[in-house]
């Protein structure tokens, strides 16, 4: 028997809704992850940002300072939050 599809919100686009900001807060997370297709990332603070923006609100918004393309994948930097959610087996929580 076929498992049921889960249901994942999108936006208009197509892209996958991602948690918000306030949402990666409250697990303890203060840092993003920006990621460019072309291999060029960036490590940013995410208290720049309103509790009420998703983390993919703000990808078509990024433009890489290497390769000048627009759009990102953004991710919460699990490395620079707290170490008691951060992924099991992670290296510093050994």
């Amino acid at each position: 028997m076929p498992r049921p599809r889960r249901h994942s919100p999108t936006h208009a686009d197509g892209r996958p809704m991602k948690i918000t900001f306030g949402e990666m807060r409250a697990m303890g997370l203060r840092g993003v992850l920006v990621y460019c297709h072309c291999g060029h990332h960036i490590a940013l603070d995410a208290d720049l940002w309103a509790d009420d923006i998703r983390l993919s609100d703000l990808e078509p918004r990024f433009v890489c300072q290497g390769c000048g393309s627009r759009g990102a994948d953004v991710r919460p930097d699990f490395e620079r939050g707290d170490a008691r959610v951060a992924i099991m087996g992670h290296a510093g929580s050994r």
